[in-house]
């Protein structure tokens, strides 16, 4: 009996650790799963084209807050349905998005929700949502290294400009002979040739010399104006007698003008009178026969006065 009870204890003891154990990872496996059993969840359907690598499991985000997990996808027809778990209502808008990003520099996924600006007006429901196309990094930097090998390939091929100045042996020649040339203006600025070459290799003081005084002049006219000297210094400085002198000579240039193109005095009639002008022409061409009428008699005066200066 002894030893019948201690068997029986045995088993007893045995089956409770059994119990306490498999209690224990049931708790477990509900922590590290993140499940609430008594906690109301919100059930969504997303559809997207591609996910990238996105896993049943993974987190979902909403304004960088980890709000749910991904239950299930499946593959239909040409889309990939996800079904999600939020601990939360979404409230989305016109304008939303619904991407897989990356989780961290590491791996992983996981799904960013944004619900759209809040003016947008709200979605209507049973409207299904669409998921964004995820950017496959890698995709990326394939076609990044394959652009980078098609300029290596057209440098090797003496194409655009690079490839001649490698390839094309007279590019090189005429940068050469290019760089020749300035090598040769550079000594001969430096040997003193030229105007430049002689304002660069002055070193007897006179060049700046002359430019303090230039300084010093501009200075000194620059004060008088500030002083208000000499008429253009009256004017900066606002004297109000230059002023209204200036403004009164300007005043008769305009009458004067006016006079002129109402047709007043003899330069306005000159000007705006169309018989006057004929006149005045007609007056001209007169005196310029007559001068020229005196140049041809001239000879026969001068033989008569010298025929009759003999007797």
């Amino acid at each position: 009996m002894n030893k019948y009870g201690r068997e029986v204890t045995i088993e007893i003891i045995v089956g409770l650790f059994m119990f306490t154990v498999l209690i224990a990872l049931g708790i477990f496996t509900i922590v590290l799963s993140h499940e609430n059993l008594l906690k109301k969840t919100y059930p969504y359907e997303f559809v997207f084209t591609e996910v990238s690598g996105l896993r049943e499991g993974d987190n979902v985000f909403l304004r960088g807050m980890n709000v749910g997990r991904i239950k299930q996808m499946d593959l239909q027809e040409s889309n990939v349905r996800v079904y999600v778990s939020l601990d939360v209502p979404l409230n989305l808008r016109y304008g939303y998005k619904i991407d897989v990003v990356d989780a961290s520099m590491l791996g992983g996924k996981l799904l960013k929700i944004y619900e759209g600006p809040n003016s947008a007006p709200m979605l209507e429901k049973n409207i299904t949502i669409l998921g964004k196309k995820p950017v496959d990094m890698i995709e990326v930097l394939s076609n990044a290294i394959n652009g980078f090998q098609s300029v290596i390939d057209s440098v090797n091929a003496g194409e655009g400009t690079l490839g001649k100045l490698l390839k094309d042996e007279t590019f090189y020649s005429n940068i050469a002979e290019v760089s020749e040339d300035l090598k040769q203006i550079m000594s001969r600025l430096e040997g003193g040739e030229g105007s430049l070459g002689k304002l660069l290799a002055a070193d007897d003081g006179q060049m700046y010399e002359d430019g303090k005084a230039l300084m010093a002049n501009l200075r000194i006219i620059t004060q008088n104006l500030t002083e208000g000297k000499g008429t253009l210094g009256q004017l900066v400085s606002g004297n109000d007698m230059a002023y209204q002198d200036f403004e009164a000579t300007l005043a008769a240039i305009r009458s004067i003008s006016e006079s002129i193109n109402q047709g007043d005095g003899t330069l306005g009639r000159l000007v705006r009178d169309a018989q006057l002008y004929d006149e005045t022409t007609l007056l001209v061409e007169d005196v310029r026969a007559a001068v020229d009428d005196l140049r041809e008699a001239s000879p026969i005066t001068s033989f008569g006065s010298v025929l009759f200066g003999a007797f």
